[in-house]
């Protein structure tokens, strides 16, 4: 599905990482309209693309998401959990 979503945005903003952060932010901003109006399903399908949109940036970067996820969150939850034995 990935490869889906990355050929489609390379497709489509010719890997100009500006444009498609541009887009990005619209979707934020049309995620936030959806929650304002509770609606979820356009909700759903706004933060989807925006998702899509962040997998397709992160590529641009060669960034592997889920591996860095892993190891920002890793430390975070060891500082949260340090702070909850003081």
């Amino acid at each position: 599905m990935l490869k889906l979503v990355l050929d489609y945005y390379e497709k489509r903003f010719e890997g100009n990482i500006n444009n498609a952060f541009i887009h990005l932010v619209r979707e934020i901003g049309e995620i936030a309209l959806a929650i304002e109006k509770s609606n979820s399903e356009h909700a759903k399908l706004k933060t989807t693309e925006a998702m899509a949109l962040l997998q397709y940036i992160a590529s641009k970067y060669k960034l592997d998401v889920d591996t860095n996820m892993q190891i920002i969150y890793t430390k975070k939850m060891d500082s949260l959990t340090k702070l909850d034995r003081k």
